[in-house]
């Protein structure tokens, strides 16, 4: 009887084992995915803490702030938050993709880029920002933002290399070769027919200045004190109309040069003379290379996407997201 007894209480307390380590298995392995879990989110918080950034120049001044962060002060600088949508993503990707060129030439220097568009391109802060857009702020930068995260990380890339995208505001009908510019020849900045910039509010300017004022700005570029009407001549022009080289008082210089010493809208001008004035008629805004800031905002309008409008201003590369 004793031993019927010992058996049965043997049994039972198997039968009690078995579930309490079963459990305490079931709890090791919740501890194990819990560890897993916390360690998961701990590297997703280490990469965000390790997010991409850019060094910013402004004034004297050198700022750190996140590649998004960065690159919508860029769109909100360079474009019209009323643009489509579709428009403002090829802004992102053009301006994000022309940051990593410029930081990748600079690596060695206190900066990545400046925030003027004479060097570098435009970037406006949020305190700017605020103030330019007052109360419609929330509304512009929301929009703006979505732009930003719907391409962040993608980048036009040519031969393995991310492409020196640049853009401008207004092309004069024909966007211009990077060659006939800046000189040097790049395969995906060629000229492309661009009819839709003829639209432009911009698209034409006029600049008038008397003798004294035009010698006196351009008086970097000869120590002589040139007047009358033959002080240019020689004009050569890209196909575009862009003038390559023109002889000022006897000395060949670049049409950019003039264009920035007078603060031209283009170098893509006409001169006339008369009453001691010197009148130049300009096409176009900006230095036409790359893609037309204006025609990419009709290209969206009309129904393309941003790749579309990407592909059609810098030909031969590949939108890829790394």
């Amino acid at each position: 009887m004793k031993k019927v007894i010992l058996t049965s209480v043997i049994v039972a307390l198997s039968l009690l084992i078995i579930p309490l380590r079963n459990i305490n298995n079931n709890l090791s392995d919740n501890v194990s995915v819990s560890a897993k879990a916390d360690k998961v989110l701990k590297d997703e918080y280490t990469e965000s803490q390790s997010e991409e950034t850019f060094r910013i120049k402004t004034g004297d001044t050198v700022i750190e702030i996140s590649a998004k962060d960065y690159i919508t002060g860029v769109v909100s600088a360079e474009m019209s938050y009323a643009d489509n949508i579709e428009a403002l993503k090829a802004q992102c990707v053009a301006a994000y993709s022309f940051a990593l060129c410029r930081k990748a030439e600079r690596k060695n220097e206190e900066y990545d880029l400046t925030d003027s568009y004479k060097t570098d391109q435009s970037y406006l802060s949020i305190d700017a920002l605020k103030e330019k857009w007052g109360e419609n702020y929330e509304e512009n930068i929301n929009k703006i933002r979505e732009a930003v995260n719907d391409t962040y990380g993608e980048r036009l890339v040519f031969e393995n290399q991310t492409a020196l995208t640049l853009y401008h505001a207004v092309s004069s009908g024909v966007t211009n070769s990077c060659a006939d510019v800046f000189g040097s020849d790049k395969p995906y900045l060629t000229s492309v027919l661009c009819e839709e910039d003829k639209l432009s509010a911009n698209y034409k300017s006029v600049f008038s200045f008397n003798s004294d004022e035009l010698t006196q700005k351009l008086s970097s570029l000869t120590e002589a004190k040139p007047s009358g009407d033959s002080l240019f001549s020689d004009i050569k022009r890209a196909k575009s109309g862009f003038i390559k080289s023109i002889n000022y008082a006897g000395k060949e210089v670049s049409g950019s040069e003039v264009a920035r010493l007078l603060s031209l809208n283009s170098a893509n001008f006409e001169i006339a003379f008369s009453d001691n004035s010197y009148t130049f008629t300009c096409i176009g805004h900006g230095h036409g290379v790359g893609m037309s800031q204006y025609a990419a905002g009709v290209m969206a309008q009309n129904g393309s996407d941003y790749k579309e409008i990407l592909a059609r201003f810098y030909p031969n590369t590949e939108l890829k997201k790394f």
